[in-house]
């Protein structure tokens, strides 16, 4: 539900911490050995359409499920889908001290454990020598990690382990500025990068509007004060306990919803309903770079934060 890709805790019996390190894939492979791909993500959406918040994506065997259709939505799956928040964004340089800055308030950040980046270091896929990265807009204004329609994002990564271990691509991402609405492969087995003798296969594939997945956790009210377009606003919602299903569409122009928001003058979102046919959100590939050397970010799936990160117990607001 936030484009700042922060998510949205009530909160009791506060830790602070002032770094928590997740290394789901720390081991990097030397740059004669290592087998280094590139990630790009192009917003496919027409001007004044939906924006993508920070794409995750993982490269493992096959074992790691990020949901289930039909299922109620792991803590993972509604802190992205909510808040767009995937836990590599605290290798962001600045990102902590800007979203502060812009009125950010600590105490509503969520565990990193609980986070896709968390749960994806912890599981058997990243154990067995899986990867995971982030491909973002490191962009402030008008909304913080948005990728605006027409613009490409791409991000080089480094395997760590065989081909056999990272063999399948998984991929997460929050449309902002929906309540809950995510993108993503609920078969983890869907997306082949290398067959099954180890040769690449690579990807190239478009996500289109009705592939657009509602993660069941929020209310669909579409007002300003739980859309969060505003750090300001963040921690505002109306909890749904739903299941994940298909997106149902947004509100008609002229409802007050997310169509009808206004930047500037500007009908900011006018055309950001993804369920008219042949709606296209985005174009994801997935491709070889022979012999390079991976570019130094957070792709190398080391999640960290040098600020503060909470642990703690989430408490439903009362009906």
């Amino acid at each position: 539900m936030i484009n700042q890709g922060i998510a949205k805790f009530k909160s009791q019996n506060l830790i602070m911490a002032m770094m928590i390190t997740v290394g789901s894939t720390m081991t990097i492979p030397s740059a004669a050995t290592a087998i280094s791909l590139k990630v790009s993500v192009e917003n496919l959406a027409p001007t004044n359409g939906i924006d993508i918040a920070q794409f995750w994506f993982g490269f493992h065997d096959g074992s790691f499920n990020v949901f289930n259709v039909g299922e109620a939505a792991l803590p993972a799956i509604e802190i992205l889908a909510e808040d767009g928040l995937t836990g590599l964004e605290g290798g962001i340089p600045g990102l902590l001290e800007d979203a502060l800055a812009a009125g950010l308030d600590p105490t509503k950040l969520p565990s990193p454990n609980a986070t896709l980046a968390g749960l994806f270091a912890g599981s058997p896929a990243s154990l067995n020598g899986g990867t995971q990265g982030l491909a973002f807009a490191n962009v402030r204004k008008p909304f913080f990690l948005a990728q605006a329609p027409g613009q490409t994002v791409t991000t080089t990564i480094a395997l760590n382990g065989s081909v056999t271990n990272n063999r399948f691509f998984s991929y997460a991402a929050m449309l902002f500025p929906t309540n809950d609405g995510f993108i993503g492969n609920d078969n983890p087995k869907a997306i082949e990068i290398f067959d099954s003798q180890g040769n690449f296969i690579g990807a190239d594939f478009i996500v289109f509007g009705n592939q657009v997945w509602d993660a069941g956790t929020e209310v669909n009210d579409e007002d300003p004060s739980t859309l969060q377009y505003t750090l300001k606003e963040f921690g505002n919602s109306v909890d749904e306990n739903g299941t994940i299903q298909l997106h149902p569409s947004l509100k008609p122009s002229g409802a007050g919803g997310i169509l009808d928001f206004e930047l500037n003058g500007e009908k900011f979102f006018a055309n950001a309903d993804f369920t008219v046919p042949g709606y296209q959100v985005a174009r994801v590939t997935v491709t070889q770079i022979p012999e390079s050397v991976p570019e130094p970010a957070i792709t190398t799936g080391l999640f960290a934060l040098s600020g503060l990160f909470l642990l703690r117990r989430r408490v439903r607001p009362a009906k």
